[in-house]
């Protein structure tokens, strides 16, 4: 899938290739306001794309503000996808210094960094970033490199950088036999939303404290959003889905997972206000949805139901993601509608499986 940033720093983009060079040259025109938070860009000839909240296109003395703004959104979503990548490696507490099961969480929280930054480039993901988001020596994570290379988990590219070996392969292989039965039944949900939307499609899991994006799936329309990718990892109240979840906990229980992030919050994710999340939730307790005016991500609006399955406690929500223009006024009722009817396909069909449904709420 071709990207407009290979690092998928900004949060929503033009998907490059929909529309041949018509696309790509009003890319290069793409008006940003910094004020609105939203992209919005100039139409070509019967594509269907407004021109935004400026109506046409820029003069030559506007282009350099605009790439310097679209240069400070792109840094902005860099920031929250390396939040992303810390919480992979900071997410679990650490064990008791001396135990064998601390390598062992060592070593396995380094070969999810691994999958998550090289399944973002083409190069892999380098020993230095490893180490930095790791917290760990560069020697220490060298170190554990050649054996997770030697065990076939990873391998080394000849640029330099690892990405995921044969075994983990084999690994990701072996676990579709056992997939979480809601992320096998959403699945042709998200593909309707997703075609019906044009837009990008998240379902968000919980996992303790966090939350998790289990899966995404993008729409053929022109914008592209680049604030959430699988595997993904927040505390939870960082994103719409997420905040879906927490609609469905009592007020003791959304404190109790406040007060559990309390400090991963304010060292990541400083400009967030958690009374404002607790505003969200109260609003979504009465409306049955989460609307995000681009809170967390630069450009990225989102809408999120949650997931009421009978008999699991709450713990997923469907959301769809784009630019402002896209998730405001009437058209956010549309997009409601849509996940609240694809959200009681899935909770249906789950109901009506036998099998118990894994919950991992308070793992």
């Amino acid at each position: 899938m071709p990207r407009w940033d290979s690092a998928r720093g900004d949060a929503s983009s033009v998907r490059p290739g929909v529309a041949g060079d018509q696309i790509r040259t009003r890319l290069k025109r793409a008006s940003i306001s910094e004020t609105a938070g939203k992209i919005s860009v100039p139409a070509a000839a019967g594509s269907g794309v407004g021109t935004g909240h400026n109506g046409g296109m820029h003069n030559g003395a506007d282009s350099n503000e605009d790439l310097r703004e679209e240069y400070r959104i792109k840094m902005r979503g860099r920031l929250l996808r390396r939040s992303a990548s810390f919480n992979v490696a900071h997410a679990v507490d650490s064990l008791e210094p001396g135990t064998g099961a601390q390598s062992i969480q060592r070593a396995l929280t380094l070969l999810n960094l691994v999958g998550l930054i090289a399944g973002e480039r083409r190069e892999g993901a380098s020993l230095s970033e490893l180490a930095s988001i790791s917290g760990r020596p560069k020697a220490s994570v060298h170190r554990m490199l050649q054996a997770l290379i030697a065990m076939g988990y990873v391998e080394r590219l000849e640029e330099g950088g690892y990405r995921l070996g044969v075994q983990s392969q084999i690994l990701g292989q072996l676990a579709q036999k056992s997939v979480d039965p809601l992320v096998t039944e959403s699945e042709s949900s998200l593909l309707r939303l997703a075609e019906l939307s044009q837009d990008t499609v998240f379902l968000t899991l919980r996992t303790g404290s966090y939350s998790i994006c289990a899966r995404r799936e993008e729409g053929f329309g022109e914008i592209f959003n680049n604030a959430l990718s699988v595997g993904d990892r927040h505390p939870l109240g960082i994103g719409a889905g997420s905040l879906a979840i927490l609609s469905e906990l009592s007020p003791a229980e959304v404190d109790a997972q406040f007060e559990a992030n309390t400090e991963i919050l304010a060292e990541r994710y400083p400009k967030v206000s958690v009374p404002h999340l607790r505003d969200i939730i109260d609003q979504a307790r009465i409306d049955g949805f989460v609307h995000n005016p681009g809170l967390f991500a630069k450009g990225s609006w989102a809408v999120a139901v949650p997931l009421r399955i009978r008999g699991s406690r709450p713990r997923a929500a469907l959301s769809i993601a784009s630019i402002a223009d896209r998730v405001t006024g009437p058209r956010v009722e549309r997009l409601v509608a849509l996940l609240r009817r694809e959200a009681k396909a899935i909770a249906e069909a789950l109901s009506s499986q036998t099998d118990p449904i894994p919950d991992s709420g308070d793992l």
